[in-house]
């Protein structure tokens, strides 16, 4: 179940480039929160309290809650927009979203067991995620933060394909997941690179030995 996020909002009054850029010098953002049959609204939130809301990787994959003028709705975090070298939040767009509507939504892949994988833990073997988050589909009161991945088992050279992924209740692959996508590797464990010589570092070395041999022939004067 995703966590418990509330985002305190008020309604924003103006509208167009000039008042979002007072709002923004008065610390704060703008919003627009959209979809569930009713109509669009503009809202503003707090700069500073938005900003470590956003810091946590569930909030963006969580059912969170719009608190209005002492109201609460359902919504899910739709659009960040930063500013491009400010860290500073532009905009931010939220969809209305109701327990029991269907939603489709872009979580996080967390692994577990990644340490004691045979493969990293006696074969030092190295880790490597081909997938960080996955698409999924279910209704809002079964939205999880994360999906979890085991791959305690993985040997040298194995993986762990999409399809072998364990769903939480409820949850289903989003239909952007095509049949075949499921035979692609999220994690696997990869034998670790050994280190090479350049070959200009190689001559070096060899005309160093070169010398030294040249040197111990020659007959002291």
């Amino acid at each position: 179940m995703s966590a418990n996020f509330i985002v305190e909002a008020e309604v924003r009054t103006g509208s167009g480039t000039a008042a979002s850029r007072r709002a923004r010098r008065a610390g704060q953002v703008p919003v627009v929160v959209y979809g569930g049959g009713e109509d669009e609204q503009y809202l503003l939130v707090d700069q500073n309290k938005i900003m470590h809301q956003l810091d946590v990787e569930a909030f963006h994959s969580a059912l969170v809650q719009l608190k209005v003028d002492g109201d609460l709705q359902r919504a899910i975090l739709r659009d960040v927009q930063m500013h491009p070298y400010k860290a500073q939040v532009l905009h931010l767009d939220f969809q209305r979203v109701s327990r029991k509507d269907k939603i489709t939504m872009t979580v996080p892949l967390h692994f577990m067991g990644e340490e004691d994988a045979p493969g990293v833990k006696t074969e030092s073997g190295i880790m490597s995620h081909s997938m960080t988050n996955v698409d999924i589909s279910c209704l809002g009161s079964d939205l999880p933060e994360y999906v979890e991945v085991d791959v305690s088992g993985l040997g040298m050279g194995e993986a762990v394909s999409l399809g072998e992924i364990k769903l939480p209740e409820g949850v289903e692959f989003a239909s952007t997941v095509q049949d075949s996508d499921l035979e692609l590797p999220v994690a696997s464990v990869l034998a670790p690179k050994k280190a090479t010589v350049e070959p200009e570092e190689e001559a070096a070395g060899d005309d160093a030995e070169a010398g030294d041999a040249a040197a111990e022939g020659d007959p002291a004067e």
